[in-house]
């Protein structure tokens, strides 16, 4: 039997180990492995040499579920059958779904995921957690009839504290390699450039590695047992430091960028994440920091900056100590101004404001002053010497005083307005069916919603034909989908020759149609319009070297007579359709109440 002081001294070469395995920038999986292997060595735990490590994710589904990434001593058919489990399934997915710790003295009822050539055992299961999330789930073997332990699942327990550290800092470290790669040192592995320090709860230093050594200037002796404060820069403010500590003081992760200042006095720029160390009463006791040498970007940003300015970017100052506005030159040719003629004022700048703006940039800039928000705004302008509207992009920055009041601002003026045209092509790409020029499902979706609310508000009528062409695939099959595409771009005309510009056309997919007439005057209206379609469809449409005839089944459904909301009146509509298909096609049909769906 192993003595106290001997579990003792075993636990705490496991935890160090684990401490240890955790620290170094070793692949998820390779470090799952080292971690799962050295807890099953751990002689007083009494464990059977089996278990495994489940990560949480999501299926192609959407389903919350547990994917095996390591085990030990799971026969090929376990591993297979213990792949994926699904939250609240077997014990694995109760203790994910519970957030609790299970204890299994036999194989039970609960045990629904089995391998009928184990023999009997019992189970201690462990969910990881970050908070309420759940990061995965730890499954230790016990032998048949092994009873619950307070002091082993206590253990355990702090192990899958180090576990979920563990993936935390994994996960970190993937995203400070996708930082890296944006600066081109997307070929060096986390080993290569992650600066790692330890600090206990008074954010004195018990560990670091070379690179941390290495960057700072200082040796490995004269940082242990010192402060993070020796690095500090002078580039932060007191607040900064308030709002770190506090986040990680919470057991919250801290990302962000910091400037230190290196022994000879030179200045470094780290992206650090600082991952707090939880105890059993939930207080921080140790703070893990990884960090990303980025001193390089930030001289590139800093150079980018300057080089936008001169290129690009109109600047200003405005002193309002002196009451003093200086443009540079290309603010002048933005607004259309003649230097000659117009001097910098905030009166010239007001006026070159698109009037329907001027209230919004007035209230964006008293609002920054006074420190409720960023002055970072788009807006038009009304250049002065054409008239043309134009967008811009301004930013501004404030100087302020010893009582924070505002002296300086500081700003720039970008033109952004062929990137708004950009913008708004997109947009019309994206709601528009490039076959027809029709509305597509997404605009006829976010015009319904419109019109739908101004009919409830005003009390007002709508309908909704949902039409198919009759007859389409035997024509697109035997001439092609260019002639096919023709008829379909005939058809788009023939709707909008029977509706009006306050109605919405749209082609929702394939030979597929809807017509939402807004506001008509009867719910006849609708009937007779479709009607009209019918009617023009018995002549062959005018497509070149081809007298094709096509159909048209149509089914109404009516606001508020049929529905109040949008799915609602679809539905219904295409129960009317089937209708119209049922009874012969080339018909149109109203909803009616008992019309159903056709069986298929």
């Amino acid at each position: 039997m192993t003595t106290t002081p001997d579990r003792t001294r075993e636990n705490n070469e496991v935890l160090s180990e684990l401490l240890r395995i955790v620290s170094l920038p070793t692949p998820l999986h390779e470090m799952l492995d080292a971690f799962l292997e050295k807890l099953l060595s751990l002689s007083w735990l009494d464990l059977l040499h089996k278990g495994g490590i489940f990560l949480y994710e999501k299926d192609i589904r959407g389903n919350d579920i547990l994917r095996l990434v390591v085990e030990r001593n799971f026969s090929q058919h376990l591993s297979q059958i213990c792949a994926e489990v699904p939250f609240g399934r077997c014990l694995c997915g109760r203790a994910a779904a519970s957030r609790q710790v299970i204890h299994a003295s036999h194989v039970n009822a609960e045990h629904e995921i089995t391998d009928a050539s184990t023999l009997d055992h019992g189970h201690y299961v462990l969910p990881i957690l970050d908070g309420d999330q759940v990061l995965g789930v730890l499954v230790l073997y016990l032998p048949s009839g092994a009873r619950k332990n307070v002091t082993q699942v206590e253990f355990l327990e702090r192990c899958t504290a180090i576990l979920y550290l563990a993936i935390n800092l994994q996960r970190k470290t993937l995203q400070l390699e996708t930082s890296n790669r944006e600066l081109e040192f997307q070929k060096q592995t986390l080993d290569e450039h992650a600066i790692v320090s330890i600090a206990d709860r008074r954010g004195d230093i018990i560990y670091v590695n070379d690179k941390f050594c290495l960057i700072s200037g200082y040796s490995r002796d004269e940082l242990l047992g010192h402060n993070h404060r020796m690095l500090k820069s002078g580039e932060h403010s007191p607040a900064f430091y308030r709002e770190l500590w506090r986040t990680i003081a919470s057991g919250r992760p801290w990302h962000g960028e910091i400037k230190n200042r290196r022994m000879d006095g030179r200045y470094y720029w780290v992206q650090a994440t600082i991952v707090p160390f939880m105890d059993k009463a939930g207080k921080p006791f140790q703070y893990v920091g990884i960090r990303t040498d980025i001193t390089d970007r930030k001289l590139i940003e800093e150079a980018m900056k300057q080089a936008q300015t001169v290129a690009h970017l109109g600047s200003w100052s405005l002193d309002l100590v002196e009451d003093k506005l200086s443009w540079s030159d290309e603010i002048y040719r933005i607004f259309g101004l003649d230097p000659k003629h117009f001097g910098a004022s905030l009166a010239a700048f007001i006026d070159c404001v698109h009037p329907e703006d001027r209230d919004y940039v007035t209230q964006q800039y008293q609002g920054s002053m006074a420190g409720l928000f960023p002055y970072d705004i788009q807006h038009r302008i009304v250049r002065r010497d054409s008239g043309e509207v134009r967008w811009v992009h301004e930013r501004c920055l404030h100087l302020r005083d010893n009582e924070g009041r505002v002296i300086r601002s500081d700003g720039t003026v970008q033109d952004i307005t062929e990137r708004k045209l950009t913008e708004e092509k997109i947009l019309h790409l994206a709601m528009t069916d490039s076959l027809t020029g029709l509305a597509n499902r997404n605009q006829f979706k976010h015009r319904f919603e419109d019109v739908l609310h101004l009919a409830q508000r005003e009390h007002k009528l709508l309908a909704v034909l949902v039409i198919d062409l009759d007859k389409f695939k035997p024509i697109n099959d035997t001439y092609g989908h260019h002639v096919g595409d023709l008829v379909l771009q005939a058809f788009a005309a023939i709707l909008r020759q029977h509706s009006r510009e306050t109605d919405v056309v749209a082609r929702l997919g394939g030979d597929e149609f809807a017509l939402l007439l807004v506001n008509p005057d009867t719910s006849a209206v609708a009937g007779r319009i479709a009607q009209r379609i019918l009617d023009t469809l018995a002549t062959p449409l005018p497509i070149p070297g081809h007298e094709l005839m096509v159909g048209a089944s149509i089914g109404i459904s009516l606001f508020p007579t049929d529905g109040k909301d949008e799915d609602t009146l679809l539905q219904k509509a295409d129960l009317a359709l089937y209708e119209s298909k049922s009874c012969g096609r080339n018909a149109y049909t109203y909803y009616r109440p008992e019309l159903k769906m056709p069986e298929l």
